[in-house]
């Protein structure tokens, strides 16, 4: 028996990769999936690519905003448009194998679970990245096999171990419990997990998904500074409850508080290297 996925894409100028993306999905061995593709008002020429796949495959939806809204606002519009109990996530300028569905569909039929993420290939520009993986593998995976992830609840308020939103596949309904109003723009979907954190959670030890890191890549231009950190691990301790963590993020983040030129300055010692940020 079949099961409908509901496969989310959000798009904002990545025209040179759309297609690619695309193609990945209606390519899967699994077949009973919709995907709803939320357009961010790009300027380029995404929208047009993107409404050539409409004609061929009437599983894929197409709404667009009229302005910008940004990442978070387009998940749930989308989310708003989805008809199916699992949803997947595809970011435009990723691409998944084409087993990646098939896979997670497996793990669904065999297991009791909420959340379902894969390892993923990370393309040529990506090697910061690669060291970073290999050392969250190590310290709390540390496994060869498919698996449950038993002390998710005690890893995900110190680390992200889920490299990409496009390697997620998870229940509607627990998305709806989420608030998505991160601290750090750039970290909503660390945000989500952190709010998840007592799901059952099982880990595919195979790539599924294609990574592709490049000069555009939202994670290279949505940046932070250690104020934004500061309100996301005030954030983690609301969600987790873990005081011990923030204990220990608080001793390696000394903050002192200045009033300056009528604003309030938080000053921030981290290693001996101080950073500031004004309000």
């Amino acid at each position: 028996m079949l099961m409908r996925i509901s496969v989310i894409m959000t798009s904002y100028n990545y025209a040179k990769y759309i297609s690619e993306a695309i193609e990945s999905v209606i390519n899967q061995t699994y077949t009973d999936w919709e995907l709803v593709i939320v357009d961010d008002a790009s300027t380029d020429n995404s929208v047009e690519i993107i409404q050539t796949y409409l004609e061929k495959d009437n599983r894929i939806k197409l709404y667009i905003n009229n302005e910008n809204l940004g990442l978070a606002k387009s998940i749930q519009k989308a989310l708003k448009h989805t008809n199916s109990e699992w949803i997947a996530f595809l970011e435009s300028d990723d691409r998944f194998y084409p087993n990646a569905l098939e896979k997670k569909v497996d793990v669904i039929k065999k297991h009791n679970v909420d959340l379902i993420y894969s390892d993923v290939e990370l393309s040529e520009h990506s090697a910061p990245l690669d060291e970073h993986f290999d050392i969250v593998k190590t310290k709390y995976l540390n496994t060869s096999k498919n698996c449950f992830i038993e002390d998710f609840d005690k890893i995900i308020p110190k680390e992200n171990i889920i490299p990409t939103f496009s390697v997620v596949m998870l229940k509607k309904s627990l998305l709806a419990s989420c608030s998505f109003s991160s601290p750090c723009k750039a970290l909503l979907d660390y945000y989500l997990w952190v709010q998840l954190y007592k799901a059952k959670v099982f880990y595919i030890n195979k790539p599924l998904t294609f990574w592709r890191v490049h000069e555009d890549s939202y994670i290279n231009k949505i940046h932070y500074n250690e104020f934004q950190k500061l309100l996301f691990r005030t954030s983690i301790v609301f969600y987790t409850s873990s005081i011990i963590n923030a204990i220990n993020y608080f001793r390696r983040y000394f903050v002192t508080i200045k009033r300056c030129n009528g604003k309030i300055k938080f000053v921030f010692c981290n290693g001996g290297e101080k950073s500031g940020y004004s309000i």
